[in-house]
């Protein structure tokens, strides 16, 4: 559910010091043509795939796994091409300058980085709107579905994109425009981000559920037998939350999720078509799974993962300018192209090294994440089904102690599996964060018929888990201290 591409997006315009990208724009219609054409070409692209892949499901009556593959390879392409084109766009054609200088915005509260962050945003939309019609092609739905509507998915899309963002905006707003104002030498002091960046993190701890809770169109579950269901199974398995909602997506989307790090303040989302599609039993298999990510203490562990390598990249920040000022001292370009290639080369080695992290270890670390909070939810499942429980005094065994039995595999999976094809999803396609459903379904029935092998697995993750917070607190460490010493001004 986390907006990666928006983030890496945030990171791109506002992670790297501003001298990065502040040399001439150069003509400013130039500069605007230049950021146009590239979102118009994106935007070209996205609906060439959607519509080829909506006149496909005609012919054939539904898409085939061929063309849905190639849908989906296409999208991701487009993703990493809009986040190209706008690292093109800040660090290349000039745009920050030409909103701050030319356009005279440069000092504004909030509308600079809005417009800044503008070409994003509007490619984001765009390529969403020419890839709709591919979605709605594969999932099945007629333009007279409520949900068929493309202007009214664009609007919950753009709306639930932008609510998980807004705790970090509204922060980085706080800390530019007003900290900035009023305590100006602030900002200079060494320990100024790392003190900002642990003060984020918080923040975001605290108002993130409300965002997501004023942001999405939600409702509390009604009273009744699945309501009474879910909160037996959140009181065995000692979880707590705000509240229960029903998540209104016009029964486009499949899903569920939980939001929010202190009980009072954490609500679990069960999305209208995913209370309309599963059975009773599937719907507490998937709670379970939510339940899961809050018993294994996930969320505040990806806190910890995101705010930590954010303060590492902005306490090593001189390490890359200083290898951005090298590689452009070696090309002998005349000023202002060595300002512009400078800024260049410090985005891309940045990007790059935040990028593969948390491709290969952001994603190694979700994968198993999910596949914990899987067993969880099979566990739950295993003790609603007849002879499920193995104790006398269901409310009164740990959720430790809760075993995993082949029935309540069948169960979770087959919930896993409608998900998938409800959405629209390959069962084998794979997903840097979650894996892929039959890889996630073949893990749990082996499980299923060795049970002994859970505890390896839980300790193996555990291990995985110190060893990254261990290695993340050490690097923060040197750092803090090459901070302190002068070595990565």
């Amino acid at each position: 559910m986390i907006p990666i591409p928006l983030l890496l997006a945030l990171l791109i315009a506002f992670g790297l010091d501003e001298a990065a990208w502040s040399g001439s724009p150069g003509p400013a219609r130039e500069t605007l043509a230049r950021t146009i054409g590239g979102v118009v070409s994106l935007a070209a692209l996205a609906f060439g795939l959607g519509c080829w892949t909506a006149w496909r499901a005609r012919r054939t009556g539904r898409p085939s796994r061929r063309v849905r593959r190639a849908f989906v390879l296409g999208s991701r392409l487009l993703t990493v091409g809009l986040l190209g084109t706008y690292a093109a766009t800040i660090h290349l054609w000039g745009w920050p300058s030409l909103v701050l200088d030319s356009w005279g915005w440069r000092g504004s509260i909030l509308v600079d980085d809005a417009l800044i962050l503008a070409p994003f945003l509007l490619g984001q939309f765009l390529v969403w709107w020419g890839l709709f019609y591919g979605e709605r092609a594969i999932l099945g739905i007629p333009p007279s579905h409520p949900g068929g509507s493309a202007a009214r998915q664009l609007y919950l899309r753009e709306r639930q994109s932008l609510a998980l963002i807004s705790p970090i905006v509204l922060i980085f707003v706080i800390r530019n425009d007003v900290i900035g104002r009023i305590w100006p030498g602030w900002q200079d002091h060494p320990w100024a981000e790392p003190v900002e960046l642990a003060a984020l993190g918080m923040g975001i701890l605290l108002v993130s559920p409300f965002f997501v809770r004023l942001a999405w169109p939600t409702r509390s579950l009604p009273d009744g037998p699945l309501r009474e269901r879910l909160e037996s199974i959140a009181k065995r398995a000692g979880f707590q939350c705000a509240d229960i909602l029903v998540w209104d997506t016009d029964h486009m989307m499949v899903n569920a999720c939980v939001t929010g790090v202190l009980p009072r303040f954490r609500y679990v989302l069960l999305s209208d078509a995913l209370i309309e599609t599963l059975t009773p039993l599937e719907l507490a298999a998937v709670f379970g799974h939510e339940v899961g990510h809050v018993a294994h203490r996930h969320l505040p562990f990806f806190l910890f993962f995101f705010v930590g390598c954010l303060a590492l990249l902005t306490m090593t920040s001189g390490l890359f300018a200083d290898l951005g000022n090298w590689f452009a001292a070696l090309s002998g370009l005349e000023a202002r192209s060595l300002s512009i290639a400078r800024g260049v080369i410090e985005a891309l080695v940045a990007l790059s090294c935040v990028g593969a992290f948390i491709w290969i270890v952001f994603g190694h670390l979700s994968r198993r994440f999910e596949r914990q909070a899987d067993v969880f939810g099979c566990k739950v499942v295993s003790r609603e089904l007849p002879g499920g429980s193995p104790d006398s005094n269901v409310d009164a065994s740990p959720s430790s102690t809760w075993e995993i039995c082949p029935s309540g595999v069948r169960v979770f999976s087959n919930a896993l599996a409608t998900v998938a094809h409800q959405n629209g999803i390959d069962s084998a396609a794979r997903s840097w964060r979650h894996g892929s459903i039959a890889s996630r379904i073949a893990f749990l029935q082996k499980l299923a018929m060795a049970p002994e092998r859970e505890p390896a697995f839980q300790r193996r993750v555990l291990r995985f888990r110190l060893g990254l917070a261990a290695l993340l607190f050490a690097s923060l460490l040197l750092a803090s201290t090459g901070l302190w010493f002068g070595l990565l001004d």
